[in-house]
């Protein structure tokens, strides 16, 4: 819809009298002369594919740029528009953009630590990592069907989005495809932040998932691209991702809790309402030795989200338990404990309820959770347990929690 000095898409409206860009509130959107120009010409061809020469022409009359240029611009705009109006503009690889009037929204970035299946063995730090979307839960039988079939979605970005938002450990495939057409993305546009950030975050599931071998080649790439996107953008996504990246790497050489703790603050900054970006800095704050605020943290997560994903729960009992409250601790782990305990990626759950309820005073209980253990986890002692929880950088933390499994029975 056009007004008289105004170009009207999706929620937003240039404003030519004023030449400058306005969300649905009135409020203005900052560009530069260039990039406003870009937004306008994509705007009164909304529909139509604008090449990239074409968009040369009317913006840069009679000066040689290169693509460089152009790009800069095209990512200020998208930064511009937001997530709210991330689906508006739309690449086509090696051709040009187009700007939709009634374009969906593409979707957040996929909550980096959403997994299915097998993951790599051998420490907390991996098996957190499934920790951080209640989809983590679901059996391998459980995989919810697929919204869209990633083919009928228009650009490279929401065909990456469609299949890394269900995937699954067992098809390495949709995360090669996702990989190729998210590499595309940057090749033509090397400024996009949540581009870099989703290429990255297909590294990173290389290496958590096991059964595609993914080794410390991969981690470095994938701590290369999200540390790119963190400094190209102004979104908590990619901060969150690389808190958990730097967190829980499984090669020590390459975990940093001071900077894992600095991105996951950063995230909270830059969108503090969102109760994901709370539940990992009050994982963060947990596993670093800071466990008395970490409960305030995820307490506040908890107000937030009426149904809180059981995720955010098993962080809940992971602070308590940390902070010294074991019964809390109970209360928000021993609902999530069932036949699945200890199957999969649900093993660090199970040894945190048992230590909580010995903590507690309910030695026979937690004595039944450890004896539950047999045949399901390799750990047969103390000192086993203690190797496979490596992601925990508080050593009376650990000790607290070790305590409580031989004061539930498990051999020193």
């Amino acid at each position: 819809m056009t007004s008289a000095g105004t170009l009207r898409f999706g929620s937003f409206a240039l404003n030519s009298a004023r030449g400058c860009l306005e969300d649905c509130t009135g409020k203005e959107r900052f560009l530069r002369p260039k990039s406003y120009r870009v937004l306008e010409v994509l705007c009164a061809r909304r529909g139509q594919l604008v090449s990239k020469d074409d968009l040369i022409r009317e913006v840069w009359a009679d000066v040689i740029v290169s693509d460089d240029s152009l790009a800069q611009c095209v990512s200020e705009v998208r930064r511009a528009l937001g997530p709210e109006g991330a689906g508006l503009l739309r690449t086509v690889p090696r051709r040009g953009y187009m700007l939709t009037a009634d374009g969906a929204a593409t979707t957040a970035l996929p909550n980096p630590i959403q997994r299915f299946g097998s993951l790599r063995a051998g420490g907390l730090a991996a098996a957190l990592s499934v920790a951080v979307v209640g989809a983590w839960w679901a059996s391998p039988g459980d995989v919810p069907k697929r919204p869209e079939t990633p083919e009928t979605v228009a650009s490279p970005m929401r065909q990456a989005d469609a299949l890394l938002q269900t995937r699954d450990w067992r098809r390495r495939g949709d995360n090669v495809q996702a990989r190729g057409l998210l590499e595309t993305v940057v090749t033509d546009d090397p400024g996009n932040a949540d581009a870099w950030a989703r290429l990255g975050l297909t590294y990173w599931l290389e290496v958590q998932h096991i059964a595609w071998g993914g080794g410390r080649r991969e981690m470095a790439i994938a701590l290369d691209m999200v540390t790119r996107a963190v400094t190209l953008g102004d979104s908590a996504g990619p901060h969150r991702l690389l808190a958990e990246m730097r967190l829980l790497a499984p090669f020590a050489d390459m975990r940093s809790p001071v900077d894992a703790l600095a991105n996951a603050r950063a995230a909270v900054t830059i969108d503090p309402d969102d109760p994901d970006n709370l539940a990992v800095l009050a994982q963060v704050l947990a596993l670093t030795g800071r466990a008395d605020e970490s409960v305030n943290v995820i307490e506040h997560a908890l107000r937030l989200n009426p149904a809180p994903p059981a995720w955010h729960h098993q962080i809940a009992g992971l602070c308590h338990l940390l902070a010294g409250n074991p019964a809390r601790a109970t209360e928000e782990l021993g609902p999530l404990h069932g036949a699945g305990t200890f199957a999969g990626a649900r093993w660090w759950p199970g040894w945190l309820l048992a230590a909580s309820l010995a903590q507690a005073g309910r030695t026979e209980e937690a004595a039944m959770i450890v004896h539950a253990a047999d045949g399901r986890r390799p750990e047969r002692s103390v000192a086993a347990v203690a190797q496979s929880f490596d992601g925990i950088d508080d050593g009376p933390g650990l000790a607290l929690i070790l305590d409580g499994l031989r004061r539930a029975g498990m051999p020193g």
